[in-house]
Formats: structure tokens, C-alpha cells, sequence
């Protein structure tokens, strides 16, 4: 009896410590663009790690890193439905073509933060 009550003990500790690591994953994709400038940059989908406002911070310093210091960058609210985020990041891409930008790939591993728990080795 008392080592069922010690395994219930630690399992339940475990759930109480690590809430993410049985979640499902959220999913989003983010856009920026920098002032005066036709250029877009558009991530694939990923599972987000980090809240929103990490990630957007994470995709103005790369772009900083590549001269564009004025990027305004936004993620929207991660979600569990992939689908609909995908349909999302298509009908983003498609309004930025319509206006005429000049759209750029951006792997997602440079906007989340290094160390992550979706970007263990910092890439």
C-alpha cells in the first residue's frame, strides 16, 4: 500500500511539473515586414514552444541580424487546430501577393527562441 501511494505521489508530481510535456502541440506561423519596404517574410507552420510576443521578439532580431532593423513582426494566437493555421498562413501569403510583395521563406528554427523545447540544439 504505501509504495502505491509513493508511485501515485511522484506520477502525480511529474504531471503537476511539467504541464507541456503530455499537451498538445499549438501550432502558428508568423509574418513580418519592414517599413517602406515591399518585403514580406513568412515562416512555415510550427508547434510553438514559447508565447507569442517571444516568438515575434525572435523574428524581429533575425531579421535585425539581416539589416532590417525596422521590421514589424506578428504571430498569431497558436492554435490546435493545424489546418486551420495552415489555411491561415496560405490566405496570408495570398493577401501579400495580391498587394505585391516580394515574399520571403523563413524557417520557423529562427524564430524560436534558442533552447527551446522545439529547438533543443538552438538552431
Amino acid at each position: 500500500m504505501k509504495s502505491s501511494i509513493i508511485l501515485a505521489t511522484l506520477v502525480g508530481s511529474l504531471l503537476l511539473a511539467q504541464p507541456q510535456a503530455f499537451a498538445e502541440p499549438r501550432w502558428t506561423f508568423c509574418v513580418a515586414s519592414a517599413q517602406g519596404m515591399r518585403d514580406v517574410w513568412i515562416t512555415n507552420v510550427f508547434a510553438a514552444s514559447v508565447a507569442r510576443e517571444r516568438l515575434e521578439g525572435g523574428l524581429k532580431s533575425a531579421l535585425a541580424r539581416q539589416s532590417h532593423e525596422r521590421a514589424d513582426a506578428q504571430c498569431p494566437r497558436p492554435s490546435a487546430d493545424k489546418v486551420a493555421v495552415v489555411n491561415a498562413q496560405t490566405t496570408a501569403e495570398e493577401f501579400n501577393r495580391k498587394l505585391g510583395a516580394v515574399l520571403h521563406d523563413l524557417p520557423a528554427r529562427l524564430v524560436e527562441p534558442r533552447g527551446s523545447a522545439h529547438n533543443p540544439a538552438g538552431l
